[in-house]
């Protein structure tokens, strides 16, 4: 039996192809897994249970983290895709546009994640970074910020909860093979990219209890692209 059968996963940001393939992967192990996000999706997996709310929405997402018994592990996928601004030609609210879809909506999950993991002083947070975090060649400046903020943002969570049951980390995946990055890209070299079960499977880890010595790590996976 795998040890993580029975035990509850919040997966925020169930809706999306990342968010989606975490899920069905805690679900063939035998997790019971709640979805969040701002809407309810259209193709529901069989086996988990999905809860909209909006994660910017202080009160609401306090709420949704209240409704139901203490997770085992939150993954955190929200976020929005990068947008091609060179620094100089960025406008001037998309720093702030993409410091909070990414940064504040990670902390509030944090936030809420780390309260109720306090209950019972064990747990797993896993965020997700971007490969464009760690690098500074090419464009889109304020996306490639915010996700550096939340690899400090790990840090930071990681060191709080240092010497208890729970760990914090994140995943730093580069643009993954899904239907709408192909369609963006149509030229690139699709068979390097990695693929969703792959890079599921590295959030499945971090959120097992075999992953207990692992805190405040960024796990780079980046397939051959």
């Amino acid at each position: 039996m795998s040890e993580m059968a029975g035990r509850y996963v919040v997966v925020v940001g169930a809706g999306g192809a990342l968010g989606s393939a975490i899920a069905a992967a805690f679900t063939t192990i035998g997790a019971d897994v709640r979805g969040m996000d701002r809407a309810i999706p259209q193709n529901r997996l069989d086996g988990v249970e999905y809860t909209a709310v909006d994660v910017l929405d202080d009160g609401a997402l306090g709420v949704a983290f209240d409704s139901e018994r203490v997770p085992w592990a939150v993954v955190n996928v929200v976020g929005v895709e990068v947008n091609q601004w060179c620094v100089t030609g960025e406008p001037a609210d998309e720093l702030s546009t993409q410091l909070r879809l990414n940064l504040t909506t990670a902390a509030l999950i944090t936030k809420h994640a780390l309260r109720r993991m306090g209950e019972t002083g064990e747990g797993r947070l896993v965020h997700t970074a971007s490969r464009a975090a760690l690098i500074t060649e090419g464009s889109g400046f304020a996306y490639s910020v915010s996700k550096l903020a939340v690899l400090h943002l790990v840090q930071l969570a990681a060191q709080e909860t240092h010497g208890t049951g729970v760990t914090v980390n994140a995943v730093v995946p580069s643009i993954m093979d899904t239907p709408a990055n192909r369609a963006a890209i149509p030229s690139a070299n699709h068979d390097q990219w990695p693929k969703l079960d792959d890079v599921a499977a590295v959030y499945v880890w971090l959120a097992s209890p075999a992953a207990g010595l692992v805190s405040g790590a960024a796990i780079p996976v980046y397939g051959r692209s």
